[in-house]
């Protein structure tokens, strides 16, 4: 599918003109390679990485990643008419593409940079393709210290683009807007109603939990409620999907981040982006429920260090509920991986849904100790 899209740059003279232009040798021979991309954006089609081979010199590599319109986004008939008529008109499919030509580099804090872009192709069909520097990663482990360092980064940040309007103009300028959108067209729609259905808790896995389902209903009553106390806090603009997958830690300078996925960016309540920075690493597996109890503080009073080293109010009290809030709307009702329920149950299968139930239960519980 993504070849198919890609095809009108894939040309002998494409390829060596993008090489120009990110300062390589002209390939001797070029290939593509699919890269195993997770995939939670409606309106990302998919990467690769466009590799050449010079006749002399070292082989060079580009990441290549492919956007569209959200009306090329499969599950856009499931959204209601009139959310489909806005999202379908929304010019946020091209927002990423937007943040890396325009005044966000130049704004961030010392120790993040955005990936150097290359080009940007207009493959037709309202489908583009972001040509950017392939990140070598270091390899080193999230620790404490680096997870501290990420926030402080992170809170210096978002005061910067917030006292700068630096974000483009396809940017949401509503406050929490993004979240809210998330909230009707995904949460209403999709998870809300299979969390509900009787059927979703048969599962042997689950069945187990009859409290974690009475709560996560009782937490669902509260969204509305929780999303306009959001509101009423200060506001940001926000990176929106700050996770440690999205803060590649580069192999020359591992001190430092390379930001990327930049597409859900916004206005939301401070701490909002330590959401996705405190449980990404968890929700993939590789950091377990029980450590993020004590990351939590650390990270809160790192954001709000970075706010106040830019002049701006860094109130752990308010960090923390905006990270405890736009978490539950994030995150909460969709940790639990429904769309494995109906898989045979190995050994992998079941540990996976038990770190999941963990991880689920500690948010509802995060969730249900926020006053409103």
């Amino acid at each position: 599918m993504i070849e198919a899209v890609l095809a009108p740059m894939l040309t002998d003279e494409t390829v060596a003109g993008l090489a120009a232009k990110a300062g390589f040798d002209p390939p001797r021979r070029w290939w593509i390679d699919p890269v195993d991309y997770p995939f939670g954006t409606p309106t990302t089609l998919g990467a690769v990485r466009l590799r050449g081979e010079p006749a002399s010199g070292p082989p060079w590599s580009t990441f290549v990643k492919v956007v569209r319109s959200f009306r090329h986004w499969p599950l856009i008939d499931t959204l209601p008419p009139a959310g489909r008529a806005g999202v379908i008109a929304s010019p946020l499919w091209r927002y990423e593409a937007d943040v890396y030509t325009s005044r966000v580099g130049s704004l961030l804090p010392d120790g993040l940079r955005l990936p150097t872009m290359h080009a940007e192709c207009d493959l037709g069909d309202d489908h583009l393709a972001i040509v950017m520097e392939d990140v070598p990663i270091a390899d080193v482990a999230w620790d404490t210290a680096r997870f501290a360092r990420a926030a402080e980064l992170l809170g210096r940040m978002s005061a910067r683009l917030t006292r700068h309007d630096a974000l483009p103009a396809s940017a949401s300028r509503i406050p929490g807007e993004i979240t809210e959108q998330y909230y009707d067209n995904r949460l209403v729609i999709a998870e809300l109603p299979a969390l509900a259905d009787d059927r979703t808790w048969t599962h042997p896995m689950l069945a187990r939990h009859p409290d974690l389902r009475a709560d996560l209903a009782r937490l669902a009553e509260r969204m509305p409620a929780l999303i306009a106390r959001l509101k009423l806090f200060p506001q940001l603009l926000t990176h929106g999907d700050a996770s440690p997958q999205n803060l590649l830690v580069p192999a020359d300078r591992p001190d430092t981040f390379v930001v990327i996925d930049w597409s859900l960016g916004g206005l939301a309540a401070p701490g909002d982006d330590l959401g996705q920075l405190l449980i990404g690493l968890a929700h993939a597996g590789i950091l377990d429920v029980a450590d993020l109890a004590a990351l939590r503080p650390t990270i809160v009073d790192a954001y709000a260090a970075g706010l106040r080293a830019e002049g701006a109010p860094g109130d752990e009290a308010a960090v923390a509920y905006g990270l405890d809030g736009g978490i539950q709307l994030r995150s909460t009702f969709t940790a639990l991986p429904l769309h494995r329920l109906a898989d045979p149950l190995t050994g992998e299968l079941a540990a996976h849904l038990e770190h999941r139930i963990a991880l689920t239960r500690y948010l509802v519980d995060l969730g249900l100790a926020l006053p409103l």
